[in-house]
């Protein structure tokens, strides 16, 4: 069972994402058939947590709290389609306050115990796996104008979760809010 600090996608952001599901699976020849994810399954990890809830979640728990609590909801345009090795993804602009999310829900997988994430942190949705497991992607997509649609689109990351695995998709029993605006001297604001 995985257990990671996520980005759950709201209702609306999750018709975008299936809606792009939709538009490049339209578009595949039918000899790159692809194992889409199901809506349930579409998140953004931030943070696996590869030790497990440590024994005591509760200064975990907290210190995500006190990040949701200074972060503002982030604007997400997610802009491209990259394949790697064996994932199709959906990818965002670059933001700093972004980055800073990561960089914060990495320094508290530290504090609890975690290692340093051994990956670099790379935004992203993950949007489906080659059908057959010894199966590459290709190179590339055309993402160009007027061959994905719809591309781009924006959405709001308005809370971040503590999910795991479940049959078919993800728990997320424990979420904070991202506040509606700024905290008070946010430079990034």
């Amino acid at each position: 069972m995985s257990i990671f600090v996520a980005w759950m996608p709201d209702e609306d952001a999750l018709d975008a994402l299936a809606a792009l599901c939709a538009s490049i699976a339209d578009r595949l020849p039918p000899a790159g058939r692809l194992k889409w994810r199901n809506r349930r399954q579409l998140h953004m990890t931030l943070r696996f947590l590869h030790g497990g809830l440590p024994p005591d979640p509760g200064p975990l728990y907290a210190m995500l709290a006190d990040i949701a609590s200074r972060t503002r909801r982030i604007e997400v345009v997610f802009d491209r389609i990259e394949t790697w090795p064996r994932v199709l993804v959906a990818r965002p602009a670059p933001d700093p306050i972004l980055d800073r999310l990561f960089t914060d829900i990495e320094a508290v997988a530290r504090a609890c115990g975690e290692a340093p994430e051994r990956r670099a942190a790379a935004p992203h949705v993950t949007l489906a796996y080659p059908e057959q497991r010894a199966a590459t992607l290709p190179a590339s997509l055309d993402t160009g104008p007027g061959s994905l649609p719809p591309l781009p689109f924006a959405t709001c990351l308005g809370r971040i979760a503590v999910a795991h695995t479940v049959p078919g998709g993800y728990d997320t029993p424990h979420w904070w809010p991202l506040q509606d605006a700024a905290p008070p001297g946010d430079p990034l604001a």
